[in-house]
């Protein structure tokens, strides 16, 4: 009997092990999820998705066009001999013409984006909006707000073909939620930076980037006004101990979801969100059908945390067989996936609009 009863114990110990390791589940709207009445097999993902070819690159770069330590062509050629697919040069109120490097890229499978950081002041702070794949300069200016500046940005950005980039909404403490709200129409958002002086995580009492791109998300709804998350250098500092800002290169980037790294196929990859933003932490392939969404992490030992709107982790697991995968319960909103290597090092997936009927 006693050893009845020692095999029992094993065998329970054993299985809530296996549940804590396999996944963490939290239920995402305690009134629908899990429900009897078939809704489960009715959810569904706004859209299908399969990608595992992906083109990596950083576009928030600096150079010593502006407060960067080094010359234009020495950044491109470090970001071309350092696996990367593109880069875009983004230096304060200037536009550096892409045809400068066609040296460099004609022969090789890289291109160079045109950008720019709008740099703009308002209400006594910086606020900085990076134009990408523009046909011309921009600049910046004052602005009465916040909002106005962000405003006036995006709609040059989007008059000159480009695609709008947000960034760092923790610089100087500079845009709030309200401030992200009152400025739709940029398609992407820094979540992570390799700037130092940035605050990318917050602090005490202030949200971290991750956390204000998802009170938009939640504000907005994925679907209707979404915006992606990205990763960037904000390189500065090619050259260690130079007097510039120490924001090196290989510290943020973003893989774009593309056969070809083309210029255009860059470009309109990002106008579309399509892409994942890194810290270091690397995707094999991602998938979207139906009711379930999967992720395969490159990476032994990476956790996948799915979230849903509020930022609100639904669901936590290691991966069986190289692979995560979500399946819908009701009342998410949206999805999005976080990956994080056991060094720390993450990934972050767009958000993925969910249907209930």
């Amino acid at each position: 009997m006693r050893g009845r009863w020692n095999a029992l114990l094993f065998i329970g110990a054993a299985a809530v092990l296996a549940l804590a390791c396999r996944a963490e589940r939290a239920s995402p709207d305690s009134d629908s999820a899990q429900r009897g009445d078939g809704l489960s097999h009715r959810l569904r993902f706004e859209k299908a998705l399969d990608v595992e070819v992906f083109q990596r690159g950083n576009i928030h770069t600096h150079t010593s066009q502006s407060d960067g330590d080094s010359e234009p062509r020495d950044v491109v050629r470090w970001y071309r001999e350092n696996g990367y697919s593109f880069v875009a040069l983004t230096d304060h109120n200037q536009r550096v013409d892409p045809a400068m490097f066609q040296d460099l890229t004609s022969a090789s499978k890289f291109s160079v984006i045109p950008g720019e950081e709008v740099t703009m002041w308002a209400q006594g702070k910086p606020v900085h909006v990076n134009a990408l794949c523009t046909r011309t300069a921009i600049g910046g200016g004052d602005f009465p707000t916040k909002g106005d500046a962000l405003r006036w940005a995006i709609g040059r950005v989007r008059a000159e073909g480009g695609v709008a980039l947000i960034n760092h909404p923790n610089f100087d403490w500079t845009l709030s939620e309200g401030d992200l709200l009152a400025a739709p129409g940029a398609e992407l958002l820094e979540i992570h930076s390799g700037h130092p002086y940035v605050y990318t995580d917050g602090d005490a009492t202030r949200p971290s980037h991750e956390a204000l791109w998802d009170a938009v998300l939640t504000a907005r709804g994925a679907a209707g006004g979404g915006i992606v998350g990205v990763a960037v250098d904000d390189l500065h500092q090619l050259m260690a101990g130079s007097s510039a800002p120490p924001a090196g290169p290989g510290q943020g980037f973003i893989e774009v979801f593309s056969r070809e790294a083309s210029r255009a196929a860059i470009c309109s990859a990002l106008a579309k969100g399509r892409l994942y933003a890194s810290s270091g932490a690397r995707l094999r392939r991602i998938a979207i059908a139906g009711d379930a969404f999967s992720v395969w992490p490159v990476a032994a030992g990476a956790v996948v945390e799915f979230v849903g709107r509020g930022g609100r982790v639904l669901e936590r697991q290691l991966p069986t067989a190289g692979r995560a995968t979500y399946r819908l319960r009701g009342g998410e909103r949206y999805v999005r996936a976080r990956i994080t290597r056991p060094d720390g090092k993450r990934a972050w997936t767009p958000a993925y609009a969910t249907v209930e009927p």
